[in-house]
């Protein structure tokens, strides 16, 4: 019998509202690394981890990170998932036994000290659920700052669940609540808080159940007043399917009395709800003596600013992008040289022929290229990790919805948007925040056009291999500013694609812009550290899986298929050489000169009847008024798996088709010796600023990569969008590429 209590899986849902400091608990009890940031709508799906306690090491505990959320009311897709987790599946009436695993233990609501009516609006909801609750009364601090101070004792006995007070940040108050988790069993179910008018209670108790959330014949109380308040939501939709007879017309007339006596049905719930929580905040709070003006408020004074906020916001994503080529070229001349280094060594170990070749020039030439911008990357992460906890994020959402608004995109797309910097994935998965769905749409269908960290390979290499430097005041450069313009080029097509759609395919009304702005924190260094670390790991297991995959792909291609007839003409011509070397006073060095002569030769000839070179040459013709040989169009093409898949590509098809010794220096020299294999062009370089700025153009704007077109599909659920994204970005992106190239050689570069 004590085997089987030891054995059971502890299953605990974490709630609150967004900011409210849940993710930062969810990490103190997991050990996880779990993203954390400042600013609402960092989790938006449910995250689950698993902790032990040492009061009761033989129990697993499992807790679910729920997306914060101010209300059950699921009006985005995040705040779905909070209702799922609490009344349990909305589809377990499919089961013919239900679903009992699913049920959960124990609730922890993490309740903001300083908003305390906001919080008890969400516990009040959550209490209907009657599962056992503990409330976290958080960020105490704060609320000191502010003169404000909570009761707790009070308002444990006004609600009847045990408060505990915290500063999880600092891990105040947390050994308490690991002690009620481990004592979980003596924690009562959670009471309800409020009661409806008696309509409203007549109808949950004809229709309900006492707090039995797997009985699949009828439904639970919370889940019964989502049917009521949430018009066809999908709590309406579980009870139109289990209650047949006169159900649909008893809870249309409910609504229609609620609707007519509250002005609108959402109001039904709302007013009196919110009403009764504001009696209880009233009850437990108390002043503590004059309020101050803090430094949050002083700040915001400044960067929300209408003039100084805007030029406060460019100053610092001058900054950051100036710095991502500053202060990472000593260690990415570090990473080069031991990648040359290695490649030189294993190298040194094989025999000639396509095994060394396969290993030193696909896998270590191609991969190596890739790491080497993994300073940068690390950089530019660690700013955005810096500017999150801070709090600074939500600021730049306003500032950005009085520019923005205009064209139909709110501040709560700069998040989601910004997030997109660094991949266009979560940034597209961040836009389930946004309730509207027509800007949530906007969002996602101009998230890509944000410069991702996967482009971030590609300026690096062609901005510092061929954008001349030159310093402005001692601070700036050239490079550094252009890659600030390819950052800004994304943004301004953004805007203007948005704008473009707003009047044709999404016309609509522009929507209210709400979001908090949270106090300003000093950030943590473990929050921006998590932040880098996953980052970091997530482009190093791309390199590791999809980049190596295409990297040795593009090699096979790249080598085969081999002529026997040129290699033994070129073994001949060799043979030749040194016999005429050795029976002649010429030197060692001439002989080894012409001999290294043909085989440059070999390896071009190799690679123009390779497949690749084949399928290069067919499509040059599509490409070639951007300013790409064939080699840039294959390189291009192979980048859809994952953008920076092209640095790889270009390393892999220079080390083989230049014939160059695979320590003979940078992916950047290589480019620019590079020369045009044949016609009008034949021996002149391939790259100049003109091709450079063509090609970095056109991967700022195109759709190249699978990932994200795929995610796009999840969060549309149609594939038209995708296909749509896909299509409007590689037209725009070929047709800038083109004026760029066109405009930057008519002004002489």
């Amino acid at each position: 019998m004590s085997a089987e209590v030891t054995s059971r899986v502890i299953r605990i849902a974490l709630c609150g509202n967004p900011n409210s400091g849940k993710s930062t608990i969810f990490n103190y009890l997991t050990g996880l690394r779990q993203k954390v940031a400042n600013y609402p709508g960092v989790t938006v799906s449910a995250h689950t981890g698993n902790f032990s306690l040492s009061e009761n090491p033989d129990t697993e505990y499992s807790i679910i990170d729920v997306p914060g959320s101010y209300s059950l009311s699921a009006m985005s897709p995040d705040e779905y998932v909070a209702v799922q987790t609490l009344i349990g599946s909305l589809d377990r009436d499919k089961s013919q036994d239900g679903d009992p695993g699913s049920a959960l233990d124990l609730v922890l609501v993490v309740l903001d000290a300083s908003n305390l009516d906001r919080g008890l609006y969400l516990l009040a909801q959550i209490a209907e659920a009657g599962i056992p609750t503990v409330v976290v009364l958080n960020q105490i601090d704060i609320a000191e700052r502010r003169s404000i101070r909570v009761n707790e004792n009070k308002l444990s006995e006004i609600i009847g669940l045990p408060v505990i007070s915290a500063v999880a940040h600092k891990g105040r108050g947390l050994d308490r609540l690991k002690e009620l988790i481990a004592n979980h069993t003596q924690i009562p179910p959670a009471k309800s808080l409020h009661r409806f008018n008696t309509d409203v209670e007549s109808f949950l108790k004809e229709y309900g159940i006492s707090n039995n959330v797997n009985q699949t014949a009828s439904m639970s109380r919370p889940e019964l007043i989502r049917a009521l308040f949430d018009r066809r939501g999908p709590a309406e939709g579980r009870f139109l399917r289990i209650n047949q007879d006169h159900a649909s017309e008893k809870l249309e007339k409910l609504r229609g009395h609620l609707a007519k006596e509250y002005r609108g049905l959402p109001f039904a719930e709302a007013y009196p709800l919110a009403k009764t929580m504001s009696e209880i905040a009233e009850k437990v709070i108390s002043h503590t003596g004059k309020k101050r003006v803090s430094g949050t408020d002083k700040i915001d004074s400044i960067v929300l600013h209408r003039f100084w906020g805007p030029l406060i916001l460019l100053g610092i994503m001058v900054i950051v992008f100036q710095s991502i080529f500053t202060w990472a070229e000593p260690l990415m001349n570090l990473i080069d040289s031991g990648t040359s280094a290695v490649g030189a060594f294993i190298g040194s170990m094989i025999p000639e022929g396509a095994l060394r070749s396969l290993i030193v020039d696909g896998v270590i030439g191609g991969v190596g290229s890739v790491i080497i911008f993994l300073p940068q990357i690390i950089i530019l992460f660690f700013f955005l990790g810096l500017l999150e906890d801070s709090g600074y994020l939500p600021r730049a959402s306003f500032i950005v919805d009085r520019l923005f608004r205009w064209c139909g995109l709110s501040g709560k797309s700069f998040v989601p948007m910004l997030s997109s910097f660094a991949c266009a994935i979560p940034g597209i998965m961040a836009t389930r925040v946004i309730e509207s769905r027509r800007q949530r749409l906007l969002t996602i269908l101009v998230a890509p056009l944000m410069s991702c960290s996967a482009r971030l390979p590609i300026y690096a290499v062609l901005v510092s291999a061929f954008i001349p430097f030159q310093s402005y005041f001692g601070i700036f450069n050239s490079q550094g500013l252009t890659l600030v313009g390819l950052y800004a080029l994304g943004m301004v097509v953004a805007v203007i694609v948005s704008l473009t759609l707003k009047a044709t395919a999404l016309k609509g009304e522009s929507e209210s812009f709400v979001m908090e702005l949270p106090t300003f924190k000093a950030p943590t260094l473990k929050g921006i550290w998590i932040r880098v670390s996953i980052s970091a790991s997530a482009f190093l297991k791309r390199a590791g899986t999809v980049i190596f995959a295409v990297t040795i792909v593009v090699w096979a291609l790249s080598y085969y298929p081999r002529s026997p007839e040129l290699q033994s003409a070129y073994d001949t011509q060799v043979a030749q050489i040194e016999q005429q070397s050795a029976a002649s006073l010429n030197s060692v060095n001439n002989s080894d000169s012409l001999i290294q002569v043909l085989s440059n030769q070999l390896a071009g000839e190799n690679l123009r009847q390779s497949y690749i070179g084949r399928m290069g040459h067919t499509l040059e013709p599509v490409f070639r008024p951007l300013g790409w040989d064939w080699k840039i169009t294959i390189a291009a093409l192979s980048a859809f798996p994952a953008r920076e898949v092209v640095i790889a590509t270009l390393g892999t098809i220079y080390n083989l088709g230049k014939g160059q010794d695979e320590t003979s220096g940078s992916l950047v020299a290589k480019l620019r010796e590079a020369t045009w294999d044949d016609g009008e062009l034949a021996g002149q370089p391939v790259f100049n600023v003109a091709v450079a700025i063509s090609l970095m153009v056109f991967f700022a704007l195109c759709a190249q990569c699978g990932s994200t077109l795929a995610v796009i599909q999840r969060e549309t659920n149609s594939w038209f969008w995708p296909a749509f994204v896909f299509t409007y970005m590689t037209t725009l992106a070929y047709l800038a590429s083109w004026g760029a190239y066109n405009l930057v050689q008519a002004l002489g570069f």
